[in-house]
Parts: structure tokens; C-alpha cells; sequence
């Protein structure tokens, strides 16, 4: 035989096989299975950086709001519920209503995770400041939470009060008597004679989540300000007996705890939106004076 030749093969011999491609199924596994993926919203230090909002912008970052504290979806059925002119402990998740929120608290409120969000709402004419408390976990959950739970439960300023039209005012007050009544759907008379921000809310005191709402961000602040998400507050609804039993029973625990600590005092104290609240009640120019309810307030 010599360099060149093809060998003679007899036609019933069947042609060698070609080679198989090598399995990588196995190998493919670890990329495609939903086990080995991970969750941006994990809890702990360890899943990504922590950005300042400085740095959202330059990187044009795409901001996303864990589900937990978002509005409720149709295929989402974990959601948050709490009436925000009670306590924080009175807040639960839609899986767990007989319990007080726990699962989710330290969970980041965004991703990628953020050191510092600002929040404003239709509702109010405030802007609330969340700064994380660890560096090196940003902003979670329950930090959200826990801030917009200390500034309702600050003071309105008299200005403030005084600044609003008189319809708005009316409003006001009569939320404020609301909520200081027996009624098993506010908190009562602990909440105390001065006039705080959650009277301001009014009916609309149902924690609604928070979204991006970039055109509504814009003509509230003038820009859109980078980590700036909007609170909706929607309408309460009457308790149950027996929702109003349970949540009288977590706000009663709570009280107790609270006594039984030392006095705190919040970090900061979010930023007043005075420019856009004058704007947006001034056009409203009810002319009607209520003596009666500024004496009060006074």
C-alpha cells in the first residue's frame, strides 16, 4: 500500500461512527439550575456593592425595589400590609397574619443595594431620608419601614399647618380628632394632644409600597433625583373583630416594650419639601376661616 491509497471496504460494512460531542449536560448544570442562581434581594453583605446615590447616576444604574415592599401584584402574593398610624409592629406579611414581620426585615430594600433612598408620596409634602445603618449592607427593608414609622409620628409644624388652604386644614382636623377616639381603627389618645404628620395622611394611611415614578419625582423635586421612590398611601378599610382584636393586641405588647426601654431618639430628621407644598395647596383658595380649630392647634 502505498502513501495516497484508500483502502478497498467491503459495501456491507457499515462506515465507522463519528465522534459524539462530549456531555455537557453535567457541566451546563450549575449555569442553568434555578438552585445556583442568586437571589438579588438575599440578606447579608456579601451579594454586591453598596452604591451611593452620586453613583447611580454617573453608571445610569437601574434600580429595582425588593417585591416585599412594592405594591401588591396579581402573581406576587407575599406583600407587606400595616396601617402607618400605628406601630411598626403592627405591620405583617400577607403569608404570616398572625405574626408581626420578622422574615424580610434585613433584606435590602433595593438592587443593587443603595446607602441612602429618599422617599416622597402624593400623600404629604415631605421628603423622608432612609440612611442605612451598616455600610456594607445598605438600605433594607425594615429601615424603610422603621423611618417612615418615626416621621409620621413627628409633629407638623405650625407654619406647616398654617400654609395649607383652609379645606385642607379641615381635613387635617378632623383626621386628628379621628385618630384620638375609641375607635378600634386608630390608635387612640396615646398619640397625644400635639398634631403630628400622620393626621396629615388623613384615610390614606395604608402602607400602598413604594415605586419608581420618575415623572412624578420630577415635578414634585424639579429633577429627577437619583434613589428617589414614591410612597403610596391608600385608603384604610375597617378592621374585622377579630383583625381589630390582634392588631389592638401587637399595639399593647408594643407599648409595654417600648416603656420598658431606655428613650431613642431617630438619627435624622427627614428634610421638609416646604416649596412644593406651598405650590400644590395654594390652588385651593377657599377664603372660610375655622377660629375654632387654630385655637386648638394653637
Amino acid at each position: 500500500m502505498y502513501a495516497g491509497h484508500t483502502p478497498w471496504v467491503h459495501p456491507t460494512v457499515p462506515p465507522p461512527a463519528q465522534p459524539q460531542p462530549p456531555d455537557t449536560a453535567r457541566a451546563n448544570f450549575r449555569w442553568t439550575s434555578s438552585a445556583d442562581r442568586i437571589d438579588p434581594f438575599a440578606e447579608g453583605p456579601h451579594y454586591g456593592p453598596v452604591l451611593e446615590p452620586f453613583l447611580v447616576r454617573a453608571v445610569s444604574a437601574t434600580i429595582r425595589i425588593n417585591p416585599l415592599i412594592s405594591p401588591p401584584t396579581d402573581s406576587h402574593e407575599d406583600y407587606l400590609r400595616w396601617n402607618m398610624i400605628f406601630p411598626t409592629s403592627t405591620c405583617y406579611r400577607t403569608t404570616g397574619p398572625k405574626r408581626s414581620w420578622i422574615k424580610g426585615r434585613e433584606a435590602p430594600a433595593t438592587f443593587p443595594r443603595l446607602s441612602h433612598i429618599r422617599i416622597i408620596s402624593r400623600s404629604f409634602p415631605w421628603m423622608i431620608s432612609v440612611k442605612a445603618r451598616r455600610q456594607n449592607i445598605g438600605v433594607t427593608c425594615g429601615e424603610v419601614v422603621e423611618a417612615i414609622s418615626a416621621y409620621f409620628h413627628g409633629d407638623v409644624a405650625k407654619k406647616e399647618y398654617e400654609g395649607v388652604s383652609t379645606r385642607r386644614r379641615r381635613e387635617i382636623w378632623q383626621a386628628y380628632q379621628y385618630n384620638r377616639s375609641t375607635d378600634s381603627n386608630v390608635p387612640g389618645g396615646h398619640l397625644g394632644e400635639q398634631l403630628r404628620r400622620l393626621d396629615w395622611i388623613g384615610s390614606h394611611s395604608r402602607w400602598g409600597g413604594l415605586v419608581r415614578d420618575d415623572e412624578f419625582i420630577k415635578e414634585a423635586c424639579g429633577d429627577v433625583l437619583p434613589c428617589t421612590f414614591e410612597l403610596k398611601c391608600i385608603p384604610s378599610y375597617p378592621l374585622t373583630p377579630e383583625e381589630a382584636s390582634e392588631q389592638q393586641r401587637i399595639a399593647r405588647h408594643a407599648e409595654n416594650r417600648s416603656r420598658s426601654r431606655p428613650n431613642s431618639r431617630p438619627n435624622s430628621r427627614p428634610r421638609s419639601m416646604g416649596s412644593r407644598s406651598n405650590s400644590n395647596e395654594g390652588r385651593d383658595t377657599e377664603t372660610t376661616t375655622e377660629e375654632e380649630e387654630e385655637s386648638e392647634y394653637d
